[in-house]
């Protein structure tokens, strides 16, 4: 089992690591290819300008060999180091089992039970700061480190449960929960970032169009939950992983207009 989740981790690692191209080899094959013609005429001339044929000769074979193998362990190495990693599907798999166990861990922390109808959890997940992010092959960007919170609108108040999942190890790395009651929010914000910064393929990058929400309480308490928006995709050539978030917020603001008008609050 322990072996199992080294490996596991291992494969997330890696597959935030960009895959090496093969180096080109040609000059350095073309030279070791001239030094053995010149060894070659060196030893068929026995002369003076054979011998200083075969001197440079020796030189480029010398050359272009080290220059080849000082290449292929500086490939392989970066290569032993990128693969093999895990799939796209594998990264998708072990994130739906990660929503699972962070939607358990919110439950239990809330005491919220799972055959309560009134509390259906709502997500937003999105990268945690500094995280690594990698496009898979299918264009899609997929992260190291989540931010998810989740979301459940019971009768009087959100309960939230926020944390961040490590996908490599699949554990819950921290988490807090917070109970905002209806009559004590006053406002939700949505607003896009322009200068968010996240490591994509090994390099630090600046991706434009993060979008996060806001809760405000009249108590001076604050929610934040960022998540990526589709708006920004092309900006950066990647598509940006299926969310949920747009459709939580509606669900929010839908909670708080029907607890408006069932108790005359001032809910805004």
């Amino acid at each position: 089992m322990e072996n199992k989740k080294t490996e596991r981790i291992d494969l997330v690692r890696k597959y935030f690591i960009k895959t090496p191209e093969p180096p080109n080899y040609s000059w350095d094959k073309m030279r070791m290819i001239g030094g053995g013609a010149l060894l070659l005429y060196a030893a068929i001339a026995r002369d003076t300008i054979g011998l200083i044929a075969g001197v440079v000769g020796f030189l480029l074979l010398i050359f272009g060999f080290s220059a080849y193998s000082n290449k292929k362990a500086a490939y392989n190495k970066a290569y032993r180091e990128a693969e093999p990693k895990a799939s796209d599907e594998q990264m998708d798999q072990w994130l739906n089992e990660g929503h699972k166990t962070v939607e358990e861990q919110a439950r239990e922390r809330l005491d919220i039970d799972v055959d309560d109808t009134r509390a259906i959890p709502l997500v937003f997940d999105g990268p945690n700061a500094n995280t690594w992010i990698s496009p898979g092959k299918d264009n899609i960007l997929r992260f190291r480190h989540h931010n998810i919170i989740i979301f459940f609108l019971t009768d009087y108040n959100i309960a939230t449960f926020q944390c961040v999942l490590d996908l490599g190890s699949g554990e819950i790395l921290e988490d807090k929960t917070k109970e905002f009651p209806y009559k004590d929010i006053t406002n939700l914000e949505t607003e896009t970032t322009n200068d968010t910064f996240y490591y994509i393929n090994d390099k630090k990058s600046n991706v434009v169009g993060v979008q996060i929400f806001n809760l405000y309480t009249s108590g001076g308490n604050k929610m934040s939950a960022n998540y990526f928006f589709n708006k920004g995709a092309s900006d950066i050539g990647y598509k940006f992983p299926p969310s949920s978030a747009e459709n939580t917020i509606k669900a929010i603001r839908k909670r708080l207009k029907e607890y408006k008008d069932k108790f005359s609050g001032s809910v805004t």
